[in-house]
């Protein structure tokens, strides 16, 4: 199954890169995988990341460059993982563990993301954040396309 997770929190500002890349890719995309909302969850999306063959993740990516779309595969993906941009980041690397213990993970994890400018509690992204949402939108169809190939 082809899967697109969504990590972050609305109420922290740019934290809620993956919500709303999730919202468009979902509207362009609608039939093209599961989606899946994640939040804030920490280990109950044990079962998601089981599940997925491959697996798509939407969030906010710790980078140099505010506003900048990020594609990260293989390696990258963990150390974006302990870059501890938020919370709910230490909780993907625990749910990535715990699945790999249990013998089920997916084939294929990629990453499609934005840096954040600003992830203090406001709602509302930042407008740099902002005028990169079609950007990541456009990279986030592209992984799911290719995967239907």
């Amino acid at each position: 199954m082809l899967t697109v997770l969504a990590v972050g929190n609305p109420i922290m500002g740019d934290d809620a890169i993956g919500i709303t890349l999730l919202e468009a890719v979902r509207a362009a995309r609608p039939d093209a995988a599961a989606y899946v909302d994640g939040g804030t969850g920490g280990m109950e999306l044990i079962p998601v990341v089981q599940e997925a063959e491959k697996l798509l993740i939407l969030d906010a990516v710790a980078g140099p460059v505010p506003g900048q779309v990020r594609h990260l595969t293989g390696d990258q993906i963990p150390r974006m993982l302990q870059s501890k941009l938020s919370p709910h980041q230490v909780g993907l690397l625990d749910v990535f563990t715990a699945a790999r213990l249990l013998g089920s993970e997916p084939e294929e994890i990629q990453v499609v993301g934005i840096t954040p400018e600003s992830v203090e509690i406001r709602l509302g992204l930042s407008e740099t954040v902002a005028e990169s949402l079609d950007e990541a939108v456009a990279k986030a169809i592209e992984v799911l396309d290719s995967w239907h190939q």
